[in-house]
């Protein structure tokens, strides 16, 4: 399982990919994309990167000086959408008076149909 930034770094790989094509980037642009708050700098961007290949999440055609040509595998891809929270549906809250409404609208109507009904025939 991976960390907290080792995710980051992957999310961060991830937006600024072109879907499954390869993809040259250097630490300064994800460093950019990466919140302020967090303390990432080159060397942990490289440890991370290095880490996220060995577990095949990414895929490194080739490296140089804080320069990367990377693709995201399936499995990187499948793990960022297990990772996305789920969107729940809003449910209607059916109170006791919403019921007691339906009910005696259901009355009121069927008392109307027979008064309608008798005075018909």
């Amino acid at each position: 399982m991976l960390d907290k930034k080792s995710i980051l770094v992957l999310k961060t790989l991830n937006k600024l990919s072109d879907g499954n094509a390869y993809k040259v980037i250097t630490t300064d642009e994800i460093l950019s994309c990466i919140s302020s708050r967090s303390q990432f700098d080159n060397d942990s961007i490289r440890q991370i990167i290095e880490f996220l290949e060995k577990q095949e999440y990414i895929n490194i055609k080739f490296y140089e000086e804080n320069t990367y040509c990377y693709s995201l595998t399936p499995k990187g891809r499948i793990l960022l959408e297990q990772d996305q929270p789920k969107v729940r549906s809003k449910k209607t809250n059916m109170t006791i008076v919403n019921y007691l409404l339906v009910g005696c609208s259901a009355f009121i109507g069927s008392m109307l149909a027979l008064l309608i009904f008798f005075y018909l025939i």
